[in-house]
């Protein structure tokens, strides 16, 4: 009896340091996505206005101005204006990514046009 124990034991034993195989996995390779800093953005330019439907224009260049207009690093004549609303108007530098932000005044009624 303590032959067939001790041979149990020994199968037993064997069968449990049986070792498989296992493949080698391939080796994955994950490459950073570039990430866009704030030096490598390109310049441009978002006027955010109130009332939202101002009308926004760059008097100094040709094109018409859009939210995120690229432009290059320099000076610019901006104005913004909307009927009933005092006229802003002021020269600004843009030399990144910059995001204007413009209230306009409600134009106060005179007394002598009532």
């Amino acid at each position: 009896m303590k032959n067939l124990s001790l041979l149990a034991a020994a199968l037993i034993l064997s069968g449990c340091s049986a070792t498989s195989k296992i493949s080698k996995s391939e080796d994955v390779v994950i490459e950073p996505t570039p990430q866009m800093s704030e030096e490598n953005a390109p310049i441009s330019l978002t006027v955010i206005t109130n009332p939202a439907d101002s009308r926004v224009r760059i008097m100094n260049i040709v094109p018409v101005y859009q939210d995120a207009i690229e432009l290059d690093s320099g000076k610019y004549d901006i104005e913004v204006s909307k009927a009933g609303y005092v006229t802003y108007r002021k020269w600004i530098t843009v030399d990144k990514k910059t995001i204007l932000t413009i209230e306009l005044d409600e134009k106060q009624l005179s007394q002598s046009a009532q």
